[in-house]
Parts: C-alpha cells; sequence; structure tokens
C-alpha cells in the first residue's frame, strides 16, 4: 500500500512537472539599478540546455542577483544593459514587480509575444505587470 502510495505521488509530481515550460525573457534598461519580481508561481531558473544567459552592460555591470522569485541588477552608470533570462512556469502569463532607480530610465521586458515597457517619470517607481508568453 505504501509503495502504491508513493508511485502515485511520484507520478503527479511527474505529471506537474511536466505541465510547466521553460521561456526566455529579453530585458533591457538604462537604469543605475533594476529589479525585477515574479508575484505568481514561475520562478527564475538557469539556462535550458543549448541556451545560455548572456548579459552586456554598455557602462559594466556592479552587482548581479538572482534568486528564484527576483533578479537585481546594478550598473556603473546609466548605460543601457541588455540580457536574456529564463523562467519556468506552467502559465501563459507571468506577472511581474518592475522597479527601476531612476526617473529618465526605462525597463523593457518581452517574451516571444508580449513586451511590456516600464517607463513613468517616477524615482525609484515600481509597477505591477502582466507578460503573456508564448504557449508551446
Amino acid at each position: 500500500m505504501k509503495g502504491l502510495c508513493l508511485l502515485s505521488m511520484l507520478l503527479a509530481s511527474l505529471a506537474h512537472s511536466a505541465n510547466e515550460s521553460i521561456y526566455e525573457l529579453a530585458v533591457s534598461t538604462n537604469s543605475s539599478w533594476t529589479s525585477i519580481e515574479i508575484r505568481d508561481d514561475a520562478v527564475w531558473v538557469n539556462a535550458p540546455p543549448g541556451k545560455s544567459i548572456s548579459m552586456n552592460g554598455r557602462k559594466g555591470i556592479k552587482s548581479y542577483t538572482l534568486s528564484p522569485k527576483k533578479m537585481h541588477i546594478r550598473t556603473m552608470g546609466n548605460g543601457e544593459v541588455t540580457m536574456n533570462l529564463f523562467i519556468k512556469s506552467k502559465n501563459s502569463v507571468l506577472g511581474l514587480d518592475l522597479c527601476k532607480g531612476k526617473a529618465s530610465s526605462y525597463i523593457w521586458i518581452k517574451s516571444d509575444q508580449s513586451k511590456q515597457k516600464n517607463d513613468t517619470k517616477q524615482k525609484d517607481y515600481c509597477e505591477k505587470a502582466a507578460l503573456v508568453l508564448e504557449l508551446h
């Protein structure tokens, strides 16, 4: 009985993970600091086989932190930073909090089907955004 229960739990776990997909997001910002926090059940993940995470900073990158729910980057100046990041999600909509550190800066993030730009002229501005992801 225990073996059957354990087997059914394992199969349920495999079925749950089979429904999750990994999506690539393109991110661009010119803020001296930027954070992107995931609000739902998705998580940031390492690049899948055959892909890589890349980051380019025009004036240099001071620090970069990536936890399962939050990405934070500080730059050496106001030069543009572009990167690609990966998330794992079972949903086709991703809830995000986009934050930037300068009133004249922007955060731009997109998937294959959607994009979101945070460019409100407010210092230390955070915006709740939803990004529609491509279904496979």
